[in-house]
């Protein structure tokens, strides 16, 4: 026979600590909790095509719509930047999915962070940034710069300055501190460059292989081993 919209039903698992309750709506719903089923059921009011008709709702989906709020935005953010691979292994699609989680529900926990420090909003990163600097940090934490074999370590050297200098920015802390091949290197420039530790001025021929940013070495200071060990 068939049931009429607003009909539920549940069936509770044999250790008696999950209920699954099945829904019909316009189409059929189906819901699991581990402390409530039908319940007590409320009736509210629908539009089916010429008038308002009463449906009986369970319990566990007035629960579910009253916080469905984190889960629905959550969702969408997921489904901005989700973390696509080629395997359609279903063991693969849920580690990618629970890493795609941890990733924004870690961005919504940064956005309370920035809100409660009083962060101006141009500092704050959006969800795209947040993701690709932890990319970068799993990419180049520990990782060990290769100079190619047969070429002269100098113009390696030399060729690296030139391309990254324009766009020398702070790196992430977790590559600043991972303590692997952070090599000083000669900026051969007249000038050098700006000082990026927080407690010198002016410039420095001085630059570090792996961060890319110029740093004070001499008798007096020793930037070099401070930005990479505080």
């Amino acid at each position: 026979m068939k049931k009429e919209r607003g009909f539920s039903s549940s069936v509770t698992s044999k250790a008696g600590n999950v209920v699954l309750t099945k829904w019909l709506y316009n189409w059929t719903v189906v819901m699991g909790s581990n402390f409530v089923s039908i319940g007590e059921e409320y009736t509210v009011d629908h539009w089916d095509k010429k008038e308002y008709v009463n449906i009986r709702r369970p319990e566990v989906v007035r629960l579910y719509n009253k916080s469905m709020g984190g889960v629905d935005l959550m969702d969408q953010m997921i489904s901005m930047y989700r973390i696509f691979i080629k395997s359609r292994k279903w063991t693969l699609q849920m580690i990618m999915h629970a890493i795609d989680m941890a990733l924004v529900n870690s961005w919504f926990e940064y956005g309370k962070y920035c809100n409660h420090e009083n962060l101006p909003a141009k500092k704050v990163m959006d969800l795209l940034e947040f993701e690709m600097n932890f990319a970068e940090s799993l990419v180049r934490c520990k990782a060990r710069i290769g100079i190619k074999r047969g070429r002269p370590s100098n113009e390696v050297t030399e060729a690296r300055i030139q391309r990254t200098f324009q766009t020398e920015r702070r790196p992430l802390w977790g590559v600043r501190l991972d303590g692997v091949n952070h090599l000083p290197v000669v900026d051969k420039r007249k000038d050098g460059g700006p000082l990026k530790y927080s407690t010198c001025q002016g410039k420095s021929k001085f630059l570090c292989m792996k961060c890319n940013v110029h740093l004070c070495l001499n008798k007096e200071r020793n930037c070099l081993l401070l930005f990479h060990t505080k």
